[in-house]
């Protein structure tokens, strides 16, 4: 659209040009042409927002940090990792990060790193202080659900039900659909329907595309801290401090009685792991340092760290105990992320993880790939296994145990994945624990090699996004395991990405009344006319700060949205 404006502004140009230099005016048709185009491009674009695609702001944080909305943005100044804080105005407040005298802790999400109070070298990466960047820009491309329906974790701009008037426009995921029955449990979305029992649900899997939008970090070994002991607390499972700052150490860790990993943890900067054994094996453990403070292997989330804190109101979080652990689920849907060269040797290299009583196994040797399960019995069960051929170069190897699905992947390619027959999950297991209060268990995640010379780089680990089904502060009402969203037959459910930190339908407390529309829905529910389109594209990513030059966007961030 903006090119035809272009090219009729551009006609206007040279017809002035050419009067300019015969000293004529140009024909009256010409001018009629002009001004019939311009008429034409304007009912176009109108046109072309009204029915096709339309812009939007994301304003708040309920999907982050799948989409940003008004927030700050941070660089640690130990691992150099990157990543962004949501940003509440709060009454009040002196500065985006203080109210009434109190400084918020901005806190690393992948090293636990505090930022100081105050940075007198950079005060726009302090917490006192710091910048406050927009949302991102999206496009929605508009009334495709006229033509088809709407797909389970569709990124979806609708109307919202829960704002009086129904004029207020949200964006969240779509996680049910009509005729449905929608529950969270274990951080998991499961389906059935109205009237089913407990164990007819089942877990829905998300698709690659949209799953790889909502991995969150763990430990990124890229982004190693480089300077120990600074600004770091362990905590107790209780909440009470066990150390404050703490020297920070390599969180993974070789087993007692191995050898021949290095890992560099008495060398900062040293990021490849290297195992060097002919004939014997080791086991590298994902062990970090007690209770971290941003809670490894937890649904902890470093974009919500200032909310949280808002909402606990402590007297001053940089000398107060904020931080509980009760506060957050251990999180078992994990990836672990690697690139691994075999330099000599026969040996296998097997990837460990675990969720409640059940372990699995990828076992890469030289010329074959298997996967395994173990029981709480220790008994091995194989499900799969294919041949596979070691490359000279490093081969990119991920293995994942996400929404009962295992899989491993090598160099883009899914090699073995497991079926919903040999994978289910024990759904009357899961509601005792959430009826009992029982705490999730904490995963366990091991590399072992054997007989074998090989390395290990660009290591990291993530977790999936933890869909919460308990809020005591605020009320959660629908898709619990006591009270299913039973969705009727034109009737949605959405959820926000960033799940503890979304008002989205699973708070929605009144119903869709609307006799002059013949429209009569349950609290909780979108209906289907009030769907205005797909989300598909960030067109202006939120921006970063450039020295004299304001906010610049992060072009490099533009993207698809899934």
């Amino acid at each position: 659209m903006t090119q035809i404006i272009s090219r009729i502004i551009t006609r206007i140009a040279v017809d002035s040009a050419a009067s300019a230099i015969t000293g004529k005016k140009p024909a009256e048709g010409g001018v009629k042409d002009t001004i019939e185009s311009i008429l034409i491009a304007f009912i176009l674009a109108f046109i072309f927002r009204a029915f096709i695609v339309e812009a939007f702001v994301i304003p708040t944080g309920s999907m982050a940090p799948t989409l940003m909305g008004a927030h700050m943005s941070f660089k640690c100044p130990d691992c150099g990792y990157r990543w962004s804080t949501d940003y509440r105005t709060q009454e009040n407040a002196d500065t985006p990060n203080r109210a009434n005298g109190r400084v918020f802790a901005i806190i690393c999400p992948n090293c636990g790193f505090r930022l100081p109070r105050e940075n007198k070298e950079d005060p726009e990466n302090d917490a006192t202080n710091p910048a406050v960047d927009f949302g991102d820009r999206i496009l929605v491309l508009k009334y495709l659900y006229l033509f088809s329906d709407p797909a389970r974790w569709d990124v979806v701009v609708f109307k919202s039900p829960a704002i009086p008037g129904y004029q207020v426009n949200y964006i969240k995921r779509l996680v049910g659909k009509p005729n449905e029955s929608i529950m969270v449990l274990d951080g998991d979305i499961y389906v059935g329907h109205k009237g089913d029992k407990l164990s007819d649900y089942k877990v829905q899997s998300k698709p690659r595309s949209a799953q790889e939008a909502l991995w969150r970090i763990v430990y990124d070994n890229d982004f190693q801290p480089q300077a120990p002991g600074q600004a770091r607390f362990v905590y107790e499972r209780d909440g009470s401090v066990k150390d404050r700052d703490p020297a920070w150490n390599q969180p993974w860790v070789e087993q007692a009685g191995g050898s021949g990993w290095t890992t560099g943890s008495n060398k900062p900067g040293d990021r490849v792991f290297t195992f060097e054994n002919p004939a014997g094996a080791s086991t590298l453990q994902f062990r970090p340092s007690g209770e971290a403070l941003n809670s490894p292997l937890t649904n902890w989330l470093g974009y919500n760290a200032t909310s949280d804190q808002i909402i606990q109101k402590p007297a001053d979080v940089y000398t107060s105990d904020l931080f509980r652990m009760n506060d957050y689920a251990y999180v078992s849907d994990l990836k672990l992320d690697f690139f691994y060269t075999r330099r000599s040797g026969k040996g296998p290299l097997r990837l460990t993880l675990t969720k409640n009583d059940d372990s699995f196994v990828a076992e890469i040797s030289p010329d074959r790939v298997r996967l395994l399960r173990y029981r709480f019995d220790g008994k091995e069960l194989e499900l799969a296994n294919a041949p596979w051929t070691a490359p000279a170069h490093p081969s990119h190897v991920e293995f994942t145990n996400v929404d009962y699905r295992v899989a491993l992947r090598i160099d883009d390619k899914d090699v073995l994945v497991t079926t919903p027959e040999q994978y289910q999950p024990n759904i009357d297991q899961r509601k005792r624990d959430y009826d009992t209060h029982t705490p999730a268990q904490r995963p366990n995640v091991s590399i072992s090699a054997a007989d074998q010379s090989a390395t290990l780089s660009h290591l990291s680990l993530w977790r999936d996004v933890y869909y919460t089904n308990r809020d005591p502060g605020h009320g959660i009402k629908w898709a619990t395991p006591d009270s299913p969203a039973d969705l009727g037959p034109d009737e949605y459910f959405t959820m926000g990405d960033n799940s503890s930190n979304s008002s989205d339908a699973r708070y929605w407390p009144d119903p869709i009344q609307l006799p002059d529309e013949n429209l009569e829905v349950e609290p909780g529910r979108v209906p289907g006319r009030f769907m205005l389109g797909k989300a598909f594209f960030v067109y202006w990513p939120s921006g970063h700060r450039v020295a004299d030059r304001g906010i610049v966007p992060d072009f490099g961030d533009m993207r698809f949205i899934h």
